[in-house]
């Protein structure tokens, strides 16, 4: 562990409390003073980092977990972020078996950091249908949760394309064969890959909260995984999206919305609504419209499993108050 008196002058320690499990064998088992990536972009409480296997780790002030992300504590009072910290190429290396360093000021002290892992619950049949009485109350709570131009209040770039993507999931929902049926709504989620604002456009994190409800909600709908084409998301998109959809794809998510799906498979739609207004805090529309693709998905797989229509009656603009 690092001591105050151990660093030098203009260097800043953080200590990491939580590592992701998809880099702990990674860093782990690189040799001392190895180069192990870059970073790629600074806010002031995370930083994106692209490691050299192509990977995106995440570095957060936040307390919120997830497979690829380092959770960091600012040691010895530090109180400012990480914008004066480091910026747009700086090098991750390994010190030594306990410390990173982030360009030349920031160290993270390792020796007291966990292990995180995602834990998903086992959906059943019985508990996906409490979510069918309660289509209505999620719908309002979508609503409610919109932000100025997310999916449910568009700008220009994607006015129209989730009513019109949602009329095409609907009319594939009849079809018979789950493997033709899940290529139907890979290539209708493609369309959203790249459209919209935002640093993760508004269609990409649509996608991936489509796909990770749908992909981890395969038991009760009898389709196979959703796995979309790597190289046309590659070509539509930035580096660190592509990124982001490839691992909500694969189900590798954050603690809070894997206790969203969980709410789906314990069969708990308070929860549900709950995290919903949650997570639509995040970035300027990237958690609203996350929880828009998870709760879409969900209606998919209900509408097909229990022969419902919820998803016509899916929310696809807000109405501002004062123009009713």
């Amino acid at each position: 562990m690092i001591s105050r008196s151990d660093m030098k002058k203009n260097q800043f320690l953080f200590t990491c409390q939580s590592i992701g499990y998809r880099f702990s064998p990674q860093i782990h088992l690189s040799s001392t003073n190895s180069y192990l990536g870059k970073v790629v972009s600074v806010f002031d409480a995370t930083m994106n980092i692209k490691m050299i296997n192509n990977e995106l780790l995440v570095v957060s002030l936040g307390k919120i977990r997830s497979p690829i992300t380092l959770n960091l504590f600012p040691a010895h009072g530090i109180t400012s972020g990480f914008k004066g910290l480091a910026s747009y190429g700086s090098k991750l290396r390994k010190q030594d078996n306990e410390t990173l360093l982030i360009g030349k000021p920031l160290l993270i002290d390792l020796n007291k950091s966990r292990i995180y892992d995602n834990n998903f619950e086992k959906p059943c049949y019985k508990n996906l249908k409490r979510f069918v009485k309660a289509y209505s109350r999620i719908f309002d709570t979508l609503l409610k949760t919109a932000r100025k131009g997310c999916l449910l209040d568009p700008d220009f770039t994607t006015s129209g394309l989730l009513s019109k993507s949602l009329a095409q999931i609907q009319r594939y929902i009849q079809t018979k064969d789950n493997k033709k049926f899940v290529e139907q709504i890979s290539n209708t989620l493609m369309e959203f890959c790249g459209k919209g604002p935002g640093y993760t456009p508004s269609g990409d994190d649509f996608m991936c909260g489509y796909c990770v409800v749908f992909n981890k909600l395969t038991d009760l709908s009898e389709a196979t995984n959703i796995v979309l084409h790597r190289k046309k998301v590659v070509n539509s998109t930035t580096w660190m999206s592509s990124k982001l959809i490839e691992y909500y794809e694969k189900c590798i998510v954050d603690e809070q919305i894997q206790e969203m799906i969980n709410s789906v498979s314990t069969g708990d739609p308070e929860k549900y609504m709950s995290l919903l207004c949650q997570i639509s805090y995040r970035g300027h529309t990237s958690g609203a419209d996350i929880g828009i693709g998870m709760t879409a998905a969900l209606y998919t797989i209900i509408d097909r499993k229990f022969h419902t229509e919820y998803l016509s009656m899916f929310p696809c603009k807000r109405v501002d108050e004062g123009s009713l």
